[in-house]
């Protein structure tokens, strides 16, 4: 008897473990979920009153009856803010929710696991969108590959960090005015910084940007991210303030590394110019949002300088650990790494200025007490399928911009 023979009678072994083999960070959302203010809105703006501008005149006075002169007062005006409503829709065919229903089926039942799985991956699409300057631009083209299979290659930062598989994506020209149309991404490259896509829209060229589906129009307007709330920028508007009007005290101090790596001294001079911006007694509690690449150049610029003493008490003289362990910080701020964070960039933020104007937190879409709705085939009757949709509608702000830093053009480490 040989095995052939036996195969009928062998049990097939299935390891009952998942692994995940992308990435979801969500980094950025939960920290702005969890220090950041939350106010209820409306459809209608939520404002945001600032003081913006001191007041009064001061000098030197002749009180043997002199002219005392005229005063002025402090100057205050209101930003605002309206929320932007977000969708994740998934879908379930009738067989996959059969096929998985019971354990001695299936290691997981696949419809209640995809809820899990949406979730999580809808929230990282979010904090994808939060690196974004409030246009939804994901990434810049810098060249098209018409294959097949279609490859577009991405200016970096960002590359290909804010996409994922099967995302659906808009091609606009570069100045934001021409939608050519939308495309599904078949393959995300972090490291090559391309993705493939299954259509290329009519006249998709070099310089063209991709955004999120679901945004229309010229000038698309979406979540107010990281890069719209920590601009220098003196012309445009920031939450319906024109920078113009109010070119110092809405841009945020920042420090430009020239395409050079970093050093210590880009570090303590953002800090510093939050200090002078605001007084030196109010300096908040910043944290120093990166990418990996940041990360990678402080921690390098540490190994550099680093003395190894391997005598030591508690048997630790043979411990040898070149990296840094523990919590790690840049001049006494926190370091927050994120994949998503742009690896150019090193944003210090005070998270107690920042939050979210929520008309409606993540939950399912309801119609009715329902929140699972059929999909319907060809012929007008039913399909063996199912759909159901994750909804929020928020928008994120700070009554700050001067509270944080950012240093910007800093050289990515080779290998990233």
């Amino acid at each position: 008897m040989a095995n052939a023979q036996s195969v009928a009678l062998q049990l097939e072994k299935v390891r009952d473990k998942l692994p995940l083999l992308y990435e979801r960070d969500d980094i950025l959302l939960t920290m702005i979920q969890q220090r950041g203010d939350v106010e209820r809105v409306s459809s209608r703006n939520m404002r945001l009153p600032l003081q913006i501008r001191p007041g009064g005149k001061a000098g030197a006075a002749n009180m043997d009856g002199g002219d005392l002169g005229r005063g002025s007062g402090t100057t205050y005006d209101v930003a605002q803010v309206t929320p932007v409503f977000f969708r994740h829709a998934v879908e379930i065919t009738k067989l996959v929710e059969y096929a998985t229903n019971a354990p001695e089926k299936a290691i997981e039942n696949a419809a209640k696991r995809e809820i899990k799985n949406g979730m999580a991956q809808f929230r990282a699409f979010l904090d994808k969108v939060l690196q974004t300057a409030g246009n939804g631009v994901l990434g810049t083209i810098s060249s098209v590959v018409t294959g097949p299979p279609i490859q577009l290659n991405l200016v970096n930062p960002p590359g290909a960090t804010l996409f994922y598989f099967n995302q659906t994506v808009q091609v606009y020209d570069t100045t934001l005015s021409t939608n050519r149309g939308s495309c599904n991404v078949t393959l995300v490259d972090p490291f090559g910084k391309f993705i493939q896509i299954d259509s290329l829209p009519a006249g998709t060229i070099a310089t063209d940007v991709l955004v999120y589906d679901g945004l229309s129009g010229a000038s698309p307007v979406g979540l107010f991210g990281v890069p719209y709330h920590q601009n220098n920028a003196t012309t445009g508007t920031w939450l319906n303030l024109n920078r113009a009007t109010y070119p110092v005290e809405l841009a945020t101090p920042s420090v430009n590394a020239g395409n050079a790596a970093l050093v210590p001294l880009n570090v303590r001079l953002a800090i510093n110019k939050v200090r002078k911006a605001l007084g030196i007694n109010q300096l908040g509690k910043l944290i120093a949002y990166t990418a990996l690449e940041q990360e990678h150049a402080w921690e390098a610029l540490g190994v550099a300088i680093s003395e190894i003493i391997k005598e030591g008490a508690g048997g630790k003289a043979n411990d040898l650990d070149l990296l840094f362990t523990g919590k790690k910080t840049m001049g006494g701020v926190p370091i927050k790494s994120s994949i998503n964070a742009n690896a150019a960039r090193i944003d210090f933020i005070d998270l107690s200025h920042w939050g979210r104007a929520v008309m409606q937190d993540i939950d399912f879409y309801e119609v009715g007490g329902q929140t699972v709705f059929p999909i319907y085939g060809a012929s007008g009757g039913l399909a063996a399928a199912y759909i159901f949709y994750f909804l929020t509608g928020f928008q994120v702000w700070t009554d700050s911009p001067r509270s944080g830093a950012y240093i910007y053009n800093l050289a990515i480490p080779s290998g990233y």
